[in-house]
């Protein structure tokens, strides 16, 4: 699009958008908070050469993701950055393709498959946990560890062994690459990782055969042999890309939000004590548990939805309009990238009281702050695209928490901050250094 269409936006474009892009990937909402102070609550910048908008009142999630689904494309925004790493990932699909996907990876999280992933999780999750030990722990890549052999096992049915190192660094390396300059030469960052996702697209091919014939319970070969309503399957590298995707977000992902919930556990103690009483009590009164049956760990779910909020995992989500849009009195003509940040709505104190104070009652029965302005709190996304795997999250990061809890007391010293990185996910540049204490039983 000719940056003259934007130019009734206020803002500016560098060359290239290399300062503005450099900005982001290192600090996006001192960017963002700079460029609204100066420009207002709609303003136009770039991001690797494109002239982009960015929409910030506190309504401008529910406009670009929730009420006009056919007039955003997902796919162009995010092909800037994921379109030779993550090929065939959902929110690189839009309209019958999106539909046709999403309804076949849907099998894949219904109640069924759920509860089949839980009972392999819990024996894994217990094992994890009896291995730790007193003393000074990094907790982020202690979680990375965690959850990547989960996925292993509870998705593609794989025993770690040899495989986990470089299947971890594989994946690490794609990660770096998303938010890295789409310089396509082996030594540079996107280089390697482009090299990295070939390495995972060879070995799940290698194993594809296999789950096709012989299907377990896990997710690989679910996906193997899933058909929608219509009786339609995903071809072979279909199937491939899906898992490279999932991967990446059941493993990275959870990875952060159990490091940035860990973090306010250990700077407020009595929240840690209320969460670590609930799940005695839970684990006391039953043996065996449902999906459903780990929703009456109320105060845990109320910690990791405000660890959510202060620490979303993505930061900001971006669209392109097909059709000329109206927004906050502006018009945009069809074809504008526009993006909202998270983060920001997620901090904004004219929805939330004390946004900076961590308070999990803010989302309570009694208080339903995140009510105030529908959409405004959307860790998982919202709309067509909104995470399909969120209740898998959420079942993976109560389960190891709560066994966490019950195993160990952990702190941290009383005026250390830990200094978090946001992009591509929320990440402890410290690894969270804890001190860990052992429970009697």
């Amino acid at each position: 699009m000719p940056k003259s269409r934007l130019k009734h936006i206020p803002g500016n474009e560098s060359f290239w958008g290399i300062p503005d892009t450099l900005s982001f990937f290192t600090s996006p909402g001192k960017l963002q908070e700079k460029k609204r102070k100066k420009y207002g609550d709609i303003f136009r910048s770039s991001f690797l050469g494109k002239p982009i908008v960015t929409l910030m009142p506190k309504d401008a999630t529910r406009f670009l993701l929730v009420d006009n689904p056919k007039v955003f494309n997902s796919r162009e925004p995010w092909e800037m950055v994921l379109k030779d790493l993550f090929p065939n990932g959902l929110m690189l699909m839009d309209g019958d393709k999106h539909k046709f996907h999403r309804s076949i990876v849907a099998e894949a999280f219904k109640k069924e498959p759920m509860e089949g992933y839980l009972k392999l999780m819990r024996p894994i999750v217990s094992s994890f946990v009896q291995q730790l030990s007193p003393g000074q722990t990094l907790l982020f890549p202690k979680f990375k560890t965690w959850t990547l052999e989960i996925a292993l096992k509870v998705f593609f049915g794989l025993d770690t062994g040899t495989q986990l190192p470089r299947i971890n660094q594989a994946v690490s390396r794609i990660v770096k690459a998303s938010t890295s300059f789409p310089i396509k030469l082996p030594f540079t960052t996107y280089g390697k990782g482009m090299r990295a996702r070939k390495e995972l697209v060879d070995f799940f091919r290698s194993l594809v055969l296999e789950k096709k014939e012989n299907p377990g319970e896990d997710l690989f070969s679910r996906l193997c042999v899933a058909k929608n309503e219509k009786g339609e399957m995903l071809e072979e590298q279909q199937v491939i890309d899906h898992l490279i995707f999932i991967l990446m977000a059941a493993h990275d992902t959870t990875a952060s939000t159990l490091t940035s919930l860990s973090y306010f556990l250990a700077k407020h103690s009595a929240w840690q004590s209320r969460c670590r009483d609930e799940v005695q009590n839970f684990y006391d009164s039953r043996k065996e548990f449902t999906v459903r049956d780990l929703r009456e760990m109320e105060q845990l779910g109320l910690a990791i939805k405000e660890t959510l909020r202060i620490y979303p995992p993505l930061v900001t989500v971006s669209r392109k309009c097909t059709e000329a849009v109206a927004f906050g009195g502006y018009d945009f003509p069809a074809g504008t990238f526009m993006s909202t940040p998270f983060g920001f709505h997620h901090m904004n104190p004219d929805i939330w009281d004390n946004p900076e104070h961590f308070d999990p009652h803010r989302f309570s029965k009694e208080r339903k702050e995140h009510l105030r302005c529908p959409y405004a709190y959307s860790p998982f996304g919202a709309g067509i695209h909104h995470c399909i795997g969120f209740v898998f999250a959420e079942m993976q990061i109560k389960l190891i928490m709560s066994q966490f809890l019950m195993r160990v007391d952990w702190s941290v010293p009383k005026n250390y901050e830990v200094p978090m990185r946001p992009v591509p996910i929320q990440e402890p540049e410290d690894g969270l250094p804890v001190q860990i204490q052992i429970r009697e039983k």
